[in-house]
């Protein structure tokens, strides 16, 4: 797990295949005020979705197995709760098709309150629970999920 703001970006770029081409949508998207939708930047080897909502008192913890996120926070508070997915039980097999499964609490989890700017990358090995109320309040969220193929 990584947790940055978009103005550090430069530092990742190199990381993996495609993280450039991530980063890259994201200041568009960012500079354009991207409505939400799916957005097709590589084929299936890196796309996006910008997503709407209101933030919430709780989720499941997900993994995946074939994509990294990159969940970019664009306006608005979230939590995100993440762990290694070797710690945790599964609650829902995985899904091929949706490329996702989620995964029961365990003890050792890390906390992040990413805002406005500020984006978490998610690697198979990081269950992740996103979307979050800070402090208890909700919060109306927009976030851009980059899907990097991991493989």
């Amino acid at each position: 797990m990584i947790i940055d703001n978009l103005n550090n970006s430069h530092q990742y770029r190199k990381a993996h295949e495609g993280f450039a081409e991530s980063f890259d949508f994201l200041k568009k998207a960012v500079e354009e005020n991207l409505p939400a939708g799916r957005y097709e930047i590589d084929s299936d080897r890196v796309f996006a979705f910008i997503q709407e909502y209101t933030s919430k008192n709780d989720s499941s913890f997900e993994a995946h197995k074939n994509y990294i996120d990159i969940q970019f926070i664009s306006e608005g508070t979230e939590v995100i709760y993440a762990g290694d997915i070797s710690s945790m039980t599964v609650k829902e097999e995985y899904s091929a098709e949706k490329d996702i499964m989620f995964l029961e609490d365990c003890e050792k989890v890390s906390r992040a309150v990413l805002q406005k700017g500020e984006y978490g990358i998610f690697f198979p090995w990081d269950a992740h629970k996103p979307g979050l109320c800070y402090e208890g309040k909700p919060d109306k969220v927009k976030k851009i999920v980059v899907k990097v193929k991991a493989i």
